[in-house]
């Protein structure tokens, strides 16, 4: 089943056992794979494995081991990275040898950058009723527009519209600048919006989180803890901002440094040449963290939305930390 990245939430079958998310928008993909965390916790799937697209060996054998739920009777998801190049032929025929039906305790999801997939391929045909494929691709203006209405939708009807308009005309088709004035239009709206032109909310000075970006990618841990505490004590709520900064600031590096060229994956981005540079040093100084540092977040994640019951503010303090000091 073939699902778009604009209407998922109304297409997604939670029965399904495997999960494709195809294509190179990473805000849409992180969109789907959030709601799919949500929803698998939810159904009780409490333990992630993550194996890398060339991994078919250990992905298989985490299959197997896993089967039935051994004696714990665990619910498993199992998360494969494909981050560069053709869908790998090795993980191809591995899904060829796995019986989808017989997985009544794993959930498979698969992360391509693939920007096309074939529903005719034989392990998506032999096993359609068992997967459902959702196309993260670039959105066409029409539908860039309708994305940003609805992610307006805190905003009263004409507000959404006239904004919408100016952001698209502001950054047409970059989801990552769209995302970053949302969220902080988000911090905005209910303390200004009887006395602030939205739209000239959009282009105001840089806002703490984004600070601790860039203090981050210098690895300022005291400058880094000391904006952190400062955004909790001036809006308590602005939280899941900073977890979608570090969210950012992990996965782009991660996703930067296994590409073939990180500098030109990261000018892709459409970031300035002087942040690229920061990124480029970042990673570098990062080396192996990065992938153990995209599993911390997404721990973060599950506890900022109440699946994991410690103090969210104090985890992110402690992963800047780790961060900082890796």
């Amino acid at each position: 089943m073939k699902i778009s990245s604009l209407n998922f939430k109304n297409n997604l079958r939670g029965s399904a056992v495997l999960s494709l998310i195809h294509g190179k928008e990473m805000i849409l993909k992180n969109e789907v794979k959030d709601f799919l965390t949500k929803d698998f916790a939810d159904q009780g799937y409490d333990e992630t494995i993550i194996f890398e697209a060339n991994e078919s060996d250990g992905l298989l054998s985490a299959i197997q081991n896993n089967l039935g739920g051994g004696l714990f009777g665990s619910q498993i998801i199992i998360k494969v990275v494909h981050s560069e190049g053709r869908f790998p032929k090795s993980l191809s025929e591995i899904l060829e040898k796995i019986d989808l039906d017989n997985m009544n305790n794993i959930k498979i999801v698969i992360d391509s950058i693939s920007e096309s997939i074939s529903p005719n391929t034989k392990w998506i045909k032999d096993n359609k009723e068992f997967i459902q494929i959702i196309e993260c691709t670039k959105l066409k203006p029409l539908d860039e527009k309708k994305w940003l209405r609805e992610k307006l939708n805190f905003l009263d009807k004409n507000d959404a519209d006239r904004v919408a308009k100016h952001l698209f005309e502001l950054n047409s088709s970059n989801l990552v600048a769209h995302r970053n004035d949302i969220e902080t239009l988000k911090i905005l709206h209910s303390a200004e919006k009887d006395s602030v032109s939205l739209e000239n909310s959009i282009s105001s000075s840089i806002h703490a989180p984004y600070e601790l970006e860039d203090c981050l990618l210098n690895l300022n841990e005291k400058k880094s803890i000391k904006i952190l505490r400062q955004i909790k004590q001036n809006d308590p709520n602005s939280l899941a901002l900073v977890i979608w900064v570090l969210d950012k600031l992990i996965s782009t590096s991660l996703m930067a440094k296994k590409s073939s060229s990180p500098k030109r994956y990261l000018e892709n981005t459409k970031m300035w040449n002087s942040k690229v540079t920061l990124y480029l040093s970042f990673i570098k100084k990062m080396e192996s963290n990065l992938l153990n540092l995209s599993k911390d977040i997404f721990e973060i994640e599950k506890t900022f939305k109440g699946i994991k019951r410690l103090d969210a503010w104090k985890e992110v303090e402690r992963l800047i930390i780790r961060i900082c000091t890796s």
